[in-house]
């Protein structure tokens, strides 16, 4: 399915990228410049640079709601996201955040789709949940199952580790019903923004990504700046 391996989003991207704390109200925002777009494990720009940005609110209660945006290279468009939730700790250690993300296709709305996640944190370690009744060009049930792990180095380097399971409820690509993605990154500010390099790769072959090259393994490099 061509069309869908182009169309898988970034999520987990922008739930990461609202940073405010619980206990304190404000406002954010992020732009980044990289040199694909990677969204669980799959190329969105078919191998070429995506400029990405977004806004977000968090309350002193937890609660947040925000925005997010990338250029995309498929559907004439670009994808515009929009996620709430409430966020918090069960205890000292635990976290959690709870919500739901909205995928939006200006160009086409038939891909428009919500989707709903759970997120849980405890010594470095992040694992997701991510659930959809109606997931992009009428997959239907859809579950997105990750763990990461980010491993301070020195010097305010993070060596990030991450894994992914992908699972739907018909065969989506070739005879296949679920995917595995993993990727490995290094991060770092320097000179007022923060750069990124990230080694990604599925289990999905060329002939189960439809014959394209979105699927295969890729380095990425980014640049972002928070404000």
């Amino acid at each position: 399915m061509k069309k869908l391996t182009q169309a898988l989003l970034a999520a987990g991207f922008m739930s990461a990228a609202v940073t405010a704390s619980a206990q304190e109200a404000s406002i954010a925002g992020n732009v980044a410049l990289k040199t694909d777009y990677i969204y669980r494990g799959i190329s969105q720009t078919s191998g070429g640079s995506a400029i990405q940005g977004g806004f977000d609110y968090a309350s002193e209660s937890g609660f947040y709601v925000g925005t997010w945006a990338s250029s995309i290279t498929f559907d004439d468009s670009i994808e515009l996201d929009y996620y709430g939730g409430i966020r918090g700790s069960f205890t000292e250690e635990v976290g959690y955040d709870f919500g739901a993300l909205y995928y939006d296709y200006p160009g086409n709305s038939n891909d428009d789709f919500l989707e709903v996640y759970g997120k849980f944190t405890y010594a470095g370690f992040l694992a997701t949940i991510n659930y959809s009744d109606d997931f992009f060009a009428g997959v239907g049930d859809a579950m997105y199952y990750t763990l990461d792990y980010g491993v301070p180095l020195g010097n305010d380097i993070t060596l990030g580790l991450h894994y992914g399971l992908q699972t739907f409820d018909q065969d989506v690509f070739g005879d296949e019903d679920a995917y595995s993605d993993y990727n490995v990154s290094l991060t770092m500010p320097f000179a007022g923004v923060n750069l990124s390099l990230m080694y990604n790769d599925t289990t999905l072959s060329e002939a189960d990504c439809a014959g394209s090259e979105d699927c295969s393994s890729v380095i990425v490099f980014g640049i972002a700046k928070a404000f």
